[in-house]
């Protein structure tokens, strides 16, 4: 009886609440100056180097910190981190907001990068705490909160562009982080709160594992995750997981970050232009019910392959294409195949490696999604540095694929080598349904 009167809480409904809001607020700030930074920096005169240097440099920091941030969110404690990522990114705001060249709008970059993902830690973290009843509930809502603020703000964002100014975009992120700010200071975490079973086996053995470092921050134990890090990476399996997400992400973010170039070159407005955004965003939705479905029939090796085929077409059709109305269905397609990730590499992780090796599996697929928002944005400017943007597009296509055929290749030399055991396929599924 206690237990359940503690799961239905008055306080901790609200506090829920506050922390939903925080991830709702989170990323609608994201999403409203992510599409249209590329565009302002355009605007401000830069070239494409440039350019690619400015969208870089957002990655950098959080791409080092990604493993470490766990230990600090484990240490200094999660609502701390959150209210101090939350001040970070209203001061990349201020900066964004004051930016006429491009030192002051990559030092902006930094700070909301590494703000960004602090924050984004944190509400993770603290969403997963509390009594095991009700998790569902909690997650569907949490959830909710997330697509509504990834949806709604491009939109907003290529409004307040086409209407007012890109500064006007600014001033409302700055609003957002001050929101965000305020919620931060209402949110409450659990102290004693232990990883139940509900949790995601992959993300409660990371912060285990984080907790575990952060007690003993010894040389000695610096070396242990060393060595367990060059294990992991030499399991082929998971090096494949690794890949499927640096691609993912990589064609994520070309949507994201240089789409939008593509089409103000077609003199497609940015209210446009934040939708077909938001459309990538909506077709994310509808993974949950197609996903399982998928994995049930084909298995990860077919639905690898075919995430890969259909998310490629991003690259090598969007170029082609001039009505509104293709490239909106190209981005809905596509954006399904790139939604499947997440819940696939994560299931993989719980399979592929055993329990203590989870942390530090984590850390290294946070540190993949990084990498790939930094590896995009200076090959872009790379490429455009001596061919169009469109040309662009299909050279990083072939590139993709390259790395597409090495890590299906990869995958099919580990099944080859190592026949998969009949319990590891079952809780498989049974993880893929649980997500």
């Amino acid at each position: 009886m206690p237990e359940s009167t503690l799961s239905v809480s008055p306080a901790m409904r609200r506090n829920f609440i506050w922390i939903s809001l925080s991830c709702g607020l989170y990323w609608f700030a994201f999403s409203l100056t992510r599409p249209i930074i590329a565009l302002y920096a355009s605007s401000l005169g830069l070239q494409s180097a440039a350019i690619g240097m400015v969208l870089a440099v957002y990655a950098l920091l959080p791409m080092l910190a990604a493993i470490p941030g766990g230990f600090i969110a484990d240490r200094f404690g999660r609502t701390t981190v959150l209210r101090v990522g939350s001040v970070m990114m209203l001061l990349s705001g201020l900066l964004y907001g004051i930016s006429a060249g491009p030192w002051t709008l990559a030092i902006a970059q930094l700070i909301a990068g590494l703000g960004q993902m602090a924050v984004w830690l944190a509400v993770q973290v603290l969403v997963t705490e509390g009594p095991a009843q009700g998790n569902e509930s909690r997650f569907a809502t949490f959830s909710l909160y997330m697509a509504i603020g990834q949806m709604t703000a491009p939109i907003v964002s290529g409004f307040l562009a086409d209407r007012f100014s890109y500064k006007m975009v600014f001033a409302g992120y700055i609003l957002s982080s001050l929101l965000l700010i305020f919620t931060s200071w209402r949110c409450r975490e659990d102290q004693g709160a232990q990883p139940s079973p509900a949790e995601d086996p992959a993300e409660t053995a990371a912060f285990e594992a984080a907790s575990a470092y952060v007690a003993n921050p010894t040389t000695g134990n610096e070396k242990r995750w060393f060595e367990q890090c060059l294990k992991l990476l030499k399991n082929r399996k998971f090096a494949v997981i690794l890949l499927a997400t640096f691609i993912s992400l990589f064609i994520v973010d070309v949507r994201t970050a240089y789409l939008p170039l593509h089409l103000e070159s077609l003199g497609i407005s940015n209210t446009r232009v934040g939708l077909l955004v938001s459309i990538g965003a909506l077709s994310a939705l509808f993974v949950r019910p197609i996903y399982p479905r998928l994995m049930a029939k084909l298995g990860f090796g077919k639905t690898l392959f075919l995430t890969f085929a259909v998310s490629l077409l991003l690259l090598f059709a969007a170029p082609f294409l001039t009505n509104f109305y293709a490239i909106a269905a190209l981005v809905f397609v596509t954006g399904l195949a790139l939604g499947i990730n997440q819940p696939m590499t994560l299931s993989m992780i719980a399979v592929s490696t055993v329990p203590e090796e989870r942390g530090l599996g984590v850390g290294l697929r946070l540190m993949s999604n990084r990498a790939a928002q930094f590896m995009d944005p200076l090959l872009f400017g790379c490429f455009t540095t001596f061919a169009s943007l469109q040309t662009s597009f299909v050279l990083i296509g072939l590139l993709l694929l390259a790395c597409c055929a090495f890590a299906l290749q990869l995958y099919l030399s580990a099944e080859k080598d190592r026949p998969l055991r009949g319990p590891n396929l079952n809780k498989s599924r049974e993880f893929q349904q649980h997500r």
